[in-house]
């Protein structure tokens, strides 16, 4: 295949652009030709952030720039902080260029959820209004033609694909919905924090924005597209004292009863053409050693004794399928490649 898409990566510093750089460095389709840090002032060599890259990365590091981005690529990736991307996307867009946004900033339909849950204003609500939600495996025909994806959050990654074959075939109850979920370090992003430290966090597990993080109205949003009614989750995140890797533990109501063997079923079933998404057997549990460094989700299914509770774990990796392997399996399908092309 004769196909070389020229790619920028803005934000390639942090741990998300980071690890898409990694991934498309030895993407065969792929040309690295813009490389951007806004807090820059000067341009850097890129060895000077990815030494274990060698020759493959011979150029360097620039200030953000959108006249150069727009000129040098044909997609962008947004790896930048929540309330960053909004103003850069649609600039990018009115450029010709697709656009990749691995932020918070369009992943919510609504602007008032938004600015609730990000504690801003949204800039851009037209923006807002034509983004595709990038969870590859509920969206896949409009990510094909979508100009800008708003790439999922990592816990609302595992999350609905946890819930997803329960809530779209309308088994779910949607007033006991318990989504525990505990995530590395990582998933905070690379700024320095005190909490963040190696002596804050090690030898430590603790819950955070009990049932206020930003992505609960997110896993609400999907579950409610699927399910077709509302829903009301609780979801509760939990840092834990290790660098990567993000588990879902999620405990539901049924409407009706299920076998354990008819829940396995559903599960295969709906998840059968997806090349990222393992369903386990009954004898296994869904572990992040497995995931880590990989575009790959694990899923486990239990059934309680009356037929009517389950219980559904998830793991992926918080900066694979929750973030830059995600995103690479959205370019690879919006640009008509295989979707695994990059990420086996």
């Amino acid at each position: 295949m004769s196909l070389t898409i020229r790619v920028g990566i803005v934000g390639v510093r942090g741990y998300t652009g980071q690890e898409l750089v990694r991934i498309l460095a030895r993407h065969p389709y792929v040309e690295i030709s813009y490389m951007a840090a806004r807090n820059l002032k000067r341009p850097i060599p890129a060895s000077s952030v990815f030494p274990g890259l060698g020759g493959k990365l011979n150029q360097s590091i620039k200030p953000w720039n959108l006249k150069h981005a727009a000129t040098a690529c044909d997609l962008v990736f947004l790896a930048v902080p929540h309330g960053t991307a909004m103003s850069m996307a649609g600039a990018l867009l009115k450029r010709g260029l697709r656009v990749i946004d691995l932020s918070g900033d369009h992943r919510l339909r609504s602007t008032a959820i938004f600015a609730k849950a990000y504690g801003r204003k949204h800039s851009a609500p037209q923006s807002l209004r034509e983004a595709v939600y990038g969870l590859t495996e509920l969206h896949r025909e409009e990510i094909f033609d979508a100009g800008l994806i708003a790439n999922p959050g990592c816990y609302p990654t595992a999350a609905v694909l946890a819930l997803a074959p329960l809530a779209a075939t309308r088994r779910l109850d949607p007033k006991q919905v318990i989504i525990d979920a505990k995530s590395g370090v990582t998933g905070a992003g690379r700024s320095v924090r005190a909490d963040l430290l190696f002596s804050e966090v090690n030898e430590e597990l603790h819950a955070y924005k009990v049932n206020r993080h930003q992505h609960a109205p997110e896993i609400d949003q999907e579950l409610v597209r699927l399910g077709k009614g509302s829903f009301q989750c609780i979801f509760v995140p939990h840092l834990v004292p290790m660098n990567r890797g993000l588990l879902v533990t999620a405990y539901l109501g049924l409407k009706k009863r299920v076998s354990a063997s008819q829940l396995e079923k559903l599960y295969r079933s709906f998840y059968r053409s997806e090349p990222f998404v393992r369903v386990l057997s009954s004898k296994d549990v869904p572990k992040t050693s497995r995931v880590v460094q990989t575009n790959d989700c694990e899923i486990g299914v239990r059934i309680a004794e009356n037929g009517k509770r389950a219980i559904v774990l998830a793991a992926i990796d918080n900066l694979g399928k929750g973030a830059a392997g995600q995103a690479v399996q959205n370019m690879n399908l919006m640009l008509g490649l295989n979707e695994t092309t990059g990420l086996k």
